[in-house]
């Protein structure tokens, strides 16, 4: 489904011919990848999750510099709950467990990150206190990350992985299971987190 094509997206620098692009070439394969996504979600944790694809809607000058769709676990929105994240940015395909600046109840999930430190560091991942940004720590970090996310209002907290489009496997052509294997790996984070606040 997914193949390098998908960044041609970002050649076009107007507001109006990227959206149109994205509409057209990658809401598609969001709709179906989501899809799977949360039926494979809902049968490993036999809970219900929510799924919303980015329409951009706020933009009235500058093209969106990433697109992406999500899935959480309350229907009433993602941002302000613990979520995850699959997209691209002009550079890479992004997967984020994401506790953005905003979130609903922020100081429970403190000790629920210290909690899952180890753990995080542990597998690797790429850590970062700015959503808007595909700029990532490494997970050596995350101490860090957590210690600025609880002190700066203003910061996300955000686990990342990223296939970039110069690795091997893109120009392959052949990697939709990866980036489903590598959702399914952090998607546990968003149920032990909202479990914990439960």
């Amino acid at each position: 489904m997914f193949d390098k094509n998908d960044f041609k997206v970002f050649e076009d620098m107007t507001l109006s011919g990227r959206l149109g692009l994205i509409k057209a070439n990658l809401d598609p394969k969001f709709e179906i990848f989501g899809s799977d996504l949360q039926k494979r979600l809902e049968e490993e944790y036999q809970q219900q999750f929510f799924m919303k694809i980015a329409k951009h809607q706020r933009r009235t000058k500058n093209p969106p510099p990433d697109t992406w769709l999500a899935i959480n676990q309350d229907k009433k929105g993602y941002k302000k709950t613990p979520h995850l994240e699959f997209g691209l940015w002009p550079d890479c395909y992004f997967i984020t467990f994401s506790l953005l600046a905003d979130i609903r109840q922020r100081p429970d999930y403190y000790p629920i990150l210290e909690q899952y430190q180890s753990q995080i560091i542990a597998e690797g991942w790429g850590v970062s206190n700015d959503h808007t940004s595909n700029v990532l720590r490494p997970a050596t970090d995350f101490e860090q990350v957590i210690q600025h996310y609880q002190k700066v209002k203003s910061s996300d907290l955000v686990i990342s992985y990223e296939l970039h489009k110069d690795e091997s496997i893109v120009n392959s052509g052949n990697y939709d299971q990866i980036l489903a294997d590598k959702f399914m790996d952090l998607s546990k984070y968003l149920v032990l987190f909202n479990q914990a606040i439960k």
